[in-house]
Formats: structure tokens, sequence, C-alpha cells
């Protein structure tokens, strides 16, 4: 498989790191962006940002179900913003272990990074890229559906 955008995710080959995104942080005024980026966003310094690792949690900003989807992909799926810990939001997709229906997830509530195919689909199948998913099973969150 291969990583989608492999200088925005540090993929651990050794089994002892989690996998995380690699963002910028400013030398100057400390602002974290993703992804990198060779200027500071917020003072606009040149040549001050160095690569960080970030993202390995994040709260849950705002989410919706997406429909109808593009090519290449398969709906329904979650669409949501995260806030990281860092300081960033970010967009990103859902992750397979969530099930895609309404309820099953809250704003502001705590999720976790998680590398996985970006669609299974024959086009993206082979793709990883970066998703979140609920930082706790449905069991452990009290929140288990009974049929």
């Amino acid at each position: 498989m291969n990583v989608l955008h492999p200088e925005s995710i540090l993929v651990p080959a050794d089994g002892t790191q989690t996998p995380c995104l690699l963002g910028s942080r400013c030398d100057n005024c400390a602002s974290v962006v993703f992804p990198q980026m060779p200027v500071c966003p917020a003072c606009l310094a040149n040549g001050a940002m160095q690569m960080v690792e970030i993202g390995r949690t994040a709260r849950l900003f705002s989410h919706t179900i997406a429909r109808f989807a593009p090519k290449g992909f398969k709906a329904p799926f979650f669409q949501i913003f995260v806030d990281l810990p860092e300081g960033p939001r970010i967009f990103s997709l859902v992750g397979a272990e969530c099930p895609i229906e309404p309820g099953v997830l809250e704003d502001g509530m705590d999720m976790r990074l998680v590398l996985e195919p970006l669609a299974d689909t024959p086009e993206s199948k082979d793709l990883l890229t970066y998703k979140y998913v609920p930082a706790a099973s449905p069991e452990k969150s009290g929140k288990a559906r009974h049929a």
C-alpha cells in the first residue's frame, strides 16, 4: 500500500510509535499548521517553520453524513472537522470501524487517528490516508446500541 500524502503522515516502521500527522510549528509565534508550510500564515515569518508530529488525538468539532459521493467513493460516509490539541482544526473522513448512522458521532467527543485505505473502491483501496474514529468504542462510552 502507498500513503496518499507521505509528506503529511508518519507511518512508524517499527511499531513502537503510533501514526501521526506531520505539521509545522513556527519558531517565531508558535503557531501550528497542517499540512506543513514554509511560511507561517499567522506571523508571515519565512524560514521559521519546523516539522512537528501532531494529530494522534483530536476533538470532534463538527460532522455530517455525505449521502452522495464523488468518483472513487461510496456513499454514505462521514465528513468531519476535528480540533487537534496542538492547535489546528482539520478536515477528515471517519474510519471504517465507525458505523455511518445518525447519533454515532457527537460534536465534542474525543477522537483518535487511524490509517486506512482512502476508500473501499478499486481506485482507492491501495492508498492509505489518515482518518479519525471515536477514541472510545460504543461499549466503553455507554452508547452501545441495542437491537
